[in-house]
């Protein structure tokens, strides 16, 4: 049938920023035997982060695909930013992983990116392990990093695997592993006695904790004895798959502790692509089951995910995509179903960040790359597309959904030649990177680029620079405000003009507008058909109306939360022609409008801030003056404390130079899109 085999395993690795996902993931690389020597994130030769602004400001900005062997298994491993700026990247990732890895800090615990995008995996219903490294640190503290994890992930429960044993300086000692009852990583300086007492005690409460979640395990813990291992490594799959509870290991990812128990984990613990597929969580991508893609055949057709469109000189232009049935060669015809686009497949990519390999074939379960050829150039492409071979049955993938932008920044190119180039560069920056929006204006030889944050402005300002050779300068960034309706509005408009005392133009439309809830978007509704009017008709009136949601309004600002319907569009002249309608429906619109009543929102950001105790009462008087809404202040387990908060985005612009003045550079802050809330100082 083709379905995917069960040796591939597809992880993400998620973290919050400098927790040492990069890292982790040149490790694995090492250990596997795809790197002979490690690379060093500070040092900006690691194979992950190839970009230059990532190797130049050590942090990851797109996601990096690596594939390693381990014991029989191929292992597909994304590196994930861990920046709320390039989330973008976070959210297609695990759109189309299987498992995830959660990267937790030993030193600052459950950081305020950790939670957030571990509540993103776990709205995939995406099995995961966790993986508390840098245990060789001064400060390192597992039983504190654990017990946050308790109390911020319930109901599912972490369930160690391993554990750190201290020596008498509390440095650790040496790592347990609890399933096989022995130490490992490195020689134990503890003494034996102390080993084998912490080891029975780790096995003791681990066996109570399956025996709560597996009944097959139960008669064992109340006798006391000790299962064999095969019994409780499936007790512990089963509850992993289910995500009842997440297998937690830990180390030192820089010193290479516990990274081959953590392969061993991803292979014995999280899913295959069949698994996945056949799971809930993987059944919610599907409109229909894949054994129904059945050719007369007998095989399976390719069907995939688009992750994400590279335009790049070199390797060259390639599409990364996720293949879930089927097998895929050079010079199959894929259909885009999404968009109605055919495209020949040039070549295959076997992906190891900006390295390339070419192979004959790709099978269901891998992530590949598929290469254009100078006859193919990849059409405009988006993540969340669905490819399918040709002659496969209707089939569309669930979407990606990606916050909007809460920034703009006017660009203006500084060379004739460059202002020519300005356009098709923003266009592959935008068709890689979803969240990334741009149009012309506000005037002449300016484009304006909408983003989520000024960091993420800011990359791609240097991106235009060294991969587009487009030199530009930047106005202040602005707030990507949008509007929406107070109030249902019904309105008949009616254009006419007498262009001749013979000759008179007319259009009549009839627009309805109507206020939707938060986050349900523009929706707008035309007829079928315009009967006695041409095609081309109906077309002139989409196009007013699409351009009016985007901005092109009295407000300057995308219309969100309304619906818009067309419901009639007439002329008593019949050679009226198109442009007579767009004036028409663009006339309507601003009046309807009007007569709704427009209200203007502004985005608001959930901010969390982590900072000395000491410090944190000039935290929070420099978020009462931004207009913050404090939900909530806790105080953390190393004596510092955490800030949850509400904020506008225009007040928190430079936001990070602030914190670091107020705070001496002490403290961390994390922020991502929360919601769109009526802007202070309109009418109720």
């Amino acid at each position: 049938m083709g379905l995917p085999d069960d040796s591939i395993r597809n992880i993400g690795i998620i973290a919050h920023i400098d927790a040492g996902k990069t890292t982790l993931t040149e490790r694995i690389l090492h250990e596997t035997g795809e790197l002979k020597v490690c690379g060093a994130v500070e040092e900006g030769n690691t194979v992950s982060d190839y970009l230059l602004q990532e190797r130049e400001r050590g942090i990851s900005i797109v996601s990096a695909a690596v594939t390693c062997p381990w014991k029989g298994r191929q292992y597909t491993i994304l590196d994930t930013p861990g920046h709320i700026d390039f989330t973008a990247e976070v959210e297609r990732s695990l759109r189309v992983m299987d498992g995830a890895v959660a990267v937790f800090c030993a030193l600052r615990g459950v950081q305020a990116q950790s939670e957030m995008v571990w509540r993103r995996a776990r709205g995939y219903a995406l099995p995961g392990l966790a993986f508390i490294s840098k245990l060789d640190r001064e400060g390192a503290d597992f039983h504190a990093t654990l017990s946050q994890m308790r109390r911020l992930f319930a109901p599912v429960r972490p369930v160690p695997l391993m554990l750190p044993l201290p020596d008498e300086e509390g440095r650790t000692a040496c790592l347990l592993d609890l399933l096989e009852g022995k130490p490992v990583g490195f020689p134990p300086v503890a003494p034996p006695d102390e080993v084998e007492l912490q080891l029975w005690d780790g096995r003791r409460a681990l066996l109570e904790t399956l025996a709560e979640m597996d009944d097959s395990l139960l008669g064992d813990y109340l006798e006391g004895r000790t299962p064999p291992l095969e019994r409780m490594r499936a007790a512990l799959r089963r509850a992993t798959l289910e995500n009842r509870i997440v297998p937690v290991l830990c180390g030192s990812a820089k010193a290479g502790w516990g990274v081959p128990q953590l392969l061993d984990a991803v292979g014995d613990f999280l899913p295959s692509p069949r698994e996945r597929l056949q799971s809930p969580g993987g059944r919610k991508c599907f409109s229909i089951s894949l054994e129904k893609l059945a050719s007369p055949q007998g095989k399976a057709f390719a069907v995939m995910s688009v992750v994400k469109t590279v335009r790049a000189p070199w390797p060259g232009d390639y599409v990364a995509v996720r293949l879930y049935s089927g097998c895929l060669h050079p010079g199959d015809l894929l259909v885009n179903v999404n968009r109605g686009i055919s495209w020949r497949v040039g070549a295959l990519w076997r992906l190891c960040a900006d390295q390339v390999q070419e192979i004959p074939e790709a099978n269901a379960g891998e992530v590949v790359g598929l290469a254009a050829s100078p006859q193919e150039p990849i059409p405009p492409f988006r993540a969340g597309d669905t490819l399918t071979q040709e002659g496969a049955p209707p089939l569309r993938l669930a979407k990606m959904r990606f916050p909007e932008p809460v920034l703009s920044l006017v660009l203006e190119a500084l060379g004739p030649e460059e202002r020519l180039r300005l356009p098709q560069a923003l266009d592959a920056l935008a068709e890689e990177d979803p969240t990334l929006r741009w149009k012309h204006g506000p005037n002449d030889g300016q484009c304006t680029l909408s983003g989520l944050g000024e960091l993420h402005l800011q990359v791609a300002r240097d991106r235009l620079l060294t991969e587009h050779r487009v030199r530009t300068r930047a106005g202040t960034p602005l707030v990507a405000y949008r509007i929406t309706v107070g109030n249902t509005a019904d309105l008949q408009r009616e254009f006419r003009r007498v262009l001749s005392p013979s000759l008179t133009v007319q259009a009549r439309v009839h627009i309805r507008f109507e206020p939707l809830p938060p986050d349900s978007g523009a929706q707008l509704e035309f007829p079928a058909e315009l009967p006695g009017l041409p095609p081309e008709t109906l077309s002139a009136v989409r196009q007013a109306v699409n351009e009016f949601v985007q901005g092109e309004n009295p407000s300057g600002y995308p219309l969100t939360n309304t619906r818009i319907t067309v419901l009639e569009v007439s002329t008593s002249q019949p050679d009226t022609s198109e442009p007579v309608f767009l004036t028409a429906t663009r006339l309507g619109l601003v009046d309807a409008l009007d007569q709704a009543g427009m209200v203007v929102l502004e985005p608001v950001m959930r901010l969390e801030v982590s900072a000395p105790a000491e410090q944190i009462g000039a935290v929070l008087q420099d978020l009462q003056a931004r207009r913050a809404r404090v939900a909530q202040v806790e105080t953390l387990t190393d004596g510092g404390s955490h800030v949850v908060a509400l904020v506008p985005v225009a007040n928190m612009l430079s936001y990070a130079t602030t914190l670091r003045s107020i705070t001496a550079g002490r403290a961390l802050f994390t922020a991502e899109p929360a919601a769109l809330e009526k802007r202070p100082g309109q009418d109720s």
